[in-house]
């Protein structure tokens, strides 16, 4: 049996995205970045004709379709493997991103819980009803969609991180900055979190590669992470694949 290759959650992204460039090789409308091209003939009839070694034509979304074929042949099995649990990610939502104390839930937690997600023309809320059976209206509380299957992916491609600046004492900064620099950090912190949670759910299901989780810094605004944090220190909250929501207390260790 092959050993297992040991590759940080990072890299192995940065190699499905970068190199390989697995969200290209499947058609848009699977992975949900844009429709389905228009054909005359459709897609599936060309993937059919495609399987079947029937010959098909070159020209437009046939030429497109059988690129698309030789690219999904070359990719690792790992690879798309790695690209459906990225996708899963885009369920996650932050609960006061501005706030000192952010907190995530992935959609299905928040209707397991009885509440629900209201997008209204400023945005998005949570909604926890109060009252017998839920009647009431209850607690409202502001929602930030990071878009973190995109956000994975694009920095994943880029070979980069979150923007995160290294500004410690949020107290003496103007209120529009101080709220600015913590949804910035909220965002940071659920990328962190989100690779973690790849780390751990892709080291069983990966045939070939056994995954490290994030060597990047869970907090890269304290002092202890501007002095090179080693890999595996425990994320905020110790939520590294806790099924459950992901408090990121973002400001604790100023």
């Amino acid at each position: 049996m092959t050993a297992k290759e040991t590759i940080e959650i990072e890299a192995l992204l940065y190699r499905a995205y970068a190199q390989y460039r697995v969200h290209k090789v499947s058609p848009a409308a699977v992975i949900g970045i844009a429709p389905l091209l228009a054909s005359p003939s459709g897609f599936a009839a060309t993937m059919a004709i495609l399987q079947l070694g029937t010959r098909v034509d070159t020209s437009g979304a046939g030429a497109k379709a059988a690129g698309m074929q030789r690219m999904m042949a070359a990719t690792p099995d790992d690879l798309l493997v790695v690209h459906d649990h990225v996708l899963a990610l885009s369920d996650w939502l932050i609960e006061g991103a501005e706030s000192a104390e952010p907190t995530v839930w992935r959609r299905d937690e928040i209707r397991e819980n009885g509440w629900a997600v209201e997008t209204r023309p400023d945005g998005l809320w949570l909604v926890r009803p109060s009252g017998p059976g839920g009647a009431g209206r209850g607690h409202l509380s502001r929602l930030a969609d990071p878009h973190l299957c995109a956000m994975v992916i694009q920095h994943a491609s880029n070979g980069t991180r979150p923007e995160c600046r290294a500004v410690r004492d949020l107290q003496r900064r103007p209120a529009a900055e101080a709220r600015e620099l913590r949804e910035e950090r909220a965002h940071y912190a659920v990328w962190h979190a989100a690779l973690a949670v790849l780390a751990a759910e892709l080291n069983d299901q990966l045939t070939k590669h056994h995954v490290l989780p994030p060597s990047a810094p869970a907090q890269p605004w304290t002092r202890r992470a501007l002095r090179d944090v080693p890999a595996g220190t425990p994320l905020p909250g110790g939520a590294a694949n806790d099924a459950q929501a992901i408090d990121l207390h973002t400001e604790k260790a100023l």
